[in-house]
């Protein structure tokens, strides 16, 4: 998979079409929303989903830090799914998840679904800041230079003909929104209320569609 450049606060960043980004003047990996063990807890309430996310994005984590090989790998929250996700978690991906944990230099994020890890004492921050770039999970939408996850931000749009439904990376001059990078994530389509105080007409909008990055033409935003 090719990644895209971008330039974001003055320092070029890749774009990976597994959803991730990598700086690479600092050796840094970004990846948010996991939601490790989300299967299990649906179906714990009664909704059955193949119980495979984990496998599934721990896997594709795994490959995305091999092809980087970065120094540090930032997750900006919503690691689990909830509370007790680790304590659901399969062994053996249990195992493959804390092995990657103790190769690679992690910094864990909390987000509104994993404030801790019952069961288990990792470090989580509230935010991480790295030169003037500050890390949290959701946006604070003021004037900070940040990069978020969260809101799992799509689009709905046509595209060559064909009307999809795909992640995307928001980017203004300010702020980044990762899309989430797990199995079973799903997304808010950026129409929604919960962007209108980041998207204007200056948004660039880089979506995921047959493993490649595309700018999406900024005239899309001049009409939301």
């Amino acid at each position: 998979m090719k990644f895209y450049n971008i330039k974001f606060a003055n320092e070029n960043f890749e774009i990976s079409p597994f959803g991730a980004i990598f700086w690479p003047n600092e050796e840094i990996l970004i990846v948010s929303d996991l939601h490790l063990e989300k299967g299990s807890s649906y179906y714990q309430r009664g909704t059955f989903l193949p119980p495979y996310d984990t496998f599934d994005t721990i896997n594709r984590l795994e490959e995305i830090i091999k092809q980087t090989y970065p120094k540090k790998v930032l997750l900006l929250g919503d690691t689990m799914h909830d509370k007790n996700g680790l304590l659901r978690m399969p062994n053996k991906m249990k195992e493959k998840f804390f092995s990657l944990l103790e190769k690679w230099s992690f910094v864990l994020i909390s987000g509104n679904h994993d404030e801790e890890f019952k069961g288990y004492d990792l470090k989580l921050f509230p935010s991480f800041k790295i030169r003037k770039i500050t890390f949290r999970h959701q946006s604070s939408f003021d004037e900070t230079t940040e990069i978020s996850g969260h809101f799992h931000p799509v689009i709905n749009t046509k595209f060559k003909g064909v009307r999809i439904r795909t992640p995307c990376f928001l980017v203004t001059e300010n702020k980044i929104i990762l899309p989430s990078f797990g199995t079973f994530t799903g997304g808010l389509d950026i129409k929604n209320d919960a962007f209108k105080d980041i998207i204007s007409k200056n948004t660039s909008a880089y979506i995921i569609y047959n493993q490649q990055i595309i700018n999406l033409n900024s005239n899309y935003f001049s009409n939301l």
